[in-house]
């Protein structure tokens, strides 16, 4: 996920036009490889010539997969518009992914790439209308790109009785089955009245729409819902709605910006319930949501001062709720467990749930902290160390800019994540690029 999904930036798939990189990168096959790399590059090594973002990392630490609006990561990108690629991070080939079956470019901008453990399936959201039957150039629509098949197809068909609906924002279980996304369509469920953006989970294999934005009574939300996300097992989705679910959560705000609420959803029993709750099991507002792989953790920021004891800093803070016990603990803490000075948010989780990695603009949770941007970090659950991964290889932080969007692999073991083009040589301080970090 994303500090969550863009509202107006799309999703994509991995295609064609492979690429092979400079035997610098080929050489490391097999070889030491560096700690730190920019993945956002050329064929020929030089940074791309515009910026790049939106990263994202196959749950076996394998395949990269970005947005970028450069136009010399591959030949023959003339499309003018961004585009999402995928780096083979053992053989050092990069491929443009947001085309059509045929190879033909996308007619419009495509992003917000969420990919499959494997990385063979790529889901993205695009406003192009030639990459697929069944879509509309200028509306949203989720395309699947099957990268052993080269072949790309529309994850919900226009009807063309719709002409204003959209289908954005998704999210992929670990084998691609399931594709988590939202829409403001009426017709891919019976019953869906209430005029509104839901989250929906498609079933690739059966060819099924289910709605999951409602309560465990069946009851539509009132309120448009946001950000899904998805298990690996694809068994549990959740996601946020400024309202109730069935009677559920806390009433909406009467006047201004509306607070978010978690919510999770079990697609097996049908159950819908509050992830996000004070002690007394009131609902509490979030800034941004996610899952552990296995669906069990339940991971959010929110600036409450009432979800755990102790909480003074005044500030958002990350927090990893057990759905399985219903105990919250503060993830977002310095290694001798003092509070971050600063807010937090963006956390993912490792598959054995000891690791999180997060963005914030704290300057306390590690040595040297002294930029004054938003840095990426992990945190030992076990051991409460943390490590700032957004810094140069000796160490040395960036002071052109901040770094955010960070992904993990299921191990822990390799991080990806958005920074100024100054973390490694031969980098555009003030350009935005994407960058990999190994651990260990």
């Amino acid at each position: 996920m994303r500090h969550g999904i863009r509202a107006t930036v799309l999703a994509v798939v991995l295609g064609s036009c492979a690429a092979v990189v400079p035997a610098a990168w080929a050489a490391q096959d097999g070889g030491s490889r560096p700690r730190l790399e920019r993945l956002s590059t050329a064929a020929d090594g030089r940074a791309g010539d515009a910026s790049s973002s939106e990263v994202s990392l196959s749950g076996n630490g394998r395949f990269a997969v970005f947005t970028s609006h450069a136009s010399n990561l591959v030949p023959g990108d003339t499309n003018g518009v961004a585009d999402v690629f995928v780096r083979d991070l053992r053989r050092g080939t990069v491929e443009r992914v947001s085309v059509a079956g045929d190879g033909r470019q996308a007619d419009r901008e495509s992003g917000s790439a969420s990919v499959s453990d494997d990385g063979r399936y790529v889901v993205f959201a695009s406003q192009a209308g030639n990459l697929a039957p069944g879509s509309t150039p200028g509306l949203l629509n989720v395309f699947v790109r099957d990268r052993a098949t080269g072949r790309t197809t529309a994850l919900v068909k226009g009807n063309g009785q719709q002409p204003a609906a959209q289908v954005h924002s998704p999210s992929v279980s670990a084998d691609g089955r399931y594709v988590a996304f939202l829409s403001d369509r009426t017709d891919l469920v019976p019953g869906d009245t209430n005029g509104t953006t839901d989250a929906f989970v498609a079933d690739r294999r059966e060819g099924t729409v289910r709605r999951v934005s409602v309560g465990s009574d069946g009851s539509q939300a009132r309120l448009f819902s946001e950000t899904p996300v998805i298990s690996a097992d694809g068994g549990t989705v959740g996601f946020m709605n400024p309202g109730t679910l069935g009677g559920e959560g806390a009433p909406a705000a009467a006047l201004g910006p509306r607070p978010r609420y978690f919510y999770v959803h079990d697609v097996r029993t049908g159950r819908t319930e509050k992830a996000a709750t004070r002690p007394d099991g009131s609902s509490t507002r979030v800034g941004d949501i996610g899952l552990s792989p296995d669906g069990r953790f339940a991971l959010f920021s929110s600036d409450d001062s009432q979800i755990v004891p102790g909480d003074t800093n005044r500030t958002a803070d990350l927090f990893a709720k057990d759905l399985r016990t219903g105990n919250t603990r503060r993830i977002s803490l310095a290694a001798d467990g003092s509070q971050a000075d600063g807010a937090s948010w963006g956390a993912v989780m490792s598959a054995d749930h000891r690791r999180v990695f997060f963005t914030s603009e704290a300057t306390n949770l590690a040595p040297g902290d002294t930029n004054g941007r938003n840095d990426v970090f992990a945190r030992d659950l076990l051991t409460g160390a943390v490590e700032r991964l957004s810094a140069r290889a000796d160490g040395s932080p960036s002071t052109a800019g901040d770094a955010g969007g960070v992904r993990a692999d299921a191990a822990g073991r390799s991080v990806v994540f958005e920074a100024p083009g100054d973390l490694t040589p031969g980098g555009r301080p003030e350009q935005p690029e994407v960058y990999l970090r190994r651990r260990g």
